[in-house]
């Protein structure tokens, strides 16, 4: 119990460190580690129009998953030329980002924005992470085409075959 305790303390102290140093993040004690709390995600494929303003075809896009959150920020990354830009999204709390990102799948099936996708922000290291993940699946794909890879839990990959038997490896 001393020890829980301990480390329970250490935790709350370092949460208190990261608020005072960035207080504009919202931060969380996860597991043994503080973590920060992102409320932003990406809008991948939304068309600049000269019609509306991004933040009205952020809203008109959350309207047709059924959302209203309440946008912070609203901001196209890179510079504007011949490929669309990614929009930078910040909303107001965090459910609503999970409820946004859960209802995306059905942009898909929409004529207006089936080309538009949306994630979640992930920082530089995160996205190299998941990028490495995604080529060590697309080689196991392509030593057995007949097999399906996918992630089973963060730190394995499961392979199906038709005959359901299963096999695993750690990443």
């Amino acid at each position: 119990k001393a020890d829980e305790r301990a480390v329970n303390g250490a935790l709350r102290a370092k949460l208190r460190e990261k608020i005072e140093l960035e207080p504009e993040k919202v931060w969380r004690i996860r597991g043994n580690s503080v973590v920060e709390d992102r409320t932003s995600l990406m809008v991948y494929g939304l068309q600049e129009t000269t019609d509306c303003t991004d933040q009205d075809s952020i809203k008109s896009l959350f309207s047709h998953l059924d959302e209203a959150p309440v946008v912070s920020k609203v901001e196209r990354l890179g510079n504007s030329g011949d490929q669309v830009r990614p929009v930078l999204v910040v909303l107001s709390t965090k459910e609503a980002v999970r409820n946004v990102l859960g209802k995306s799948a059905r942009l898909k099936e929409s004529e207006v924005y089936q080309n538009v996708s949306i994630a979640p922000d992930r920082k530089a290291d995160e996205r190299a992470v998941k990028g490495a993940f995604r080529e060590k699946l697309r080689a196991k794909g392509d030593l057995e085409p007949g097999k399906v890879w996918r992630r089973s839990l963060k730190s394995k990959i499961e392979r199906e075959d038709r005959t359901g038997t299963r096999e695993s490896f750690a990443y």
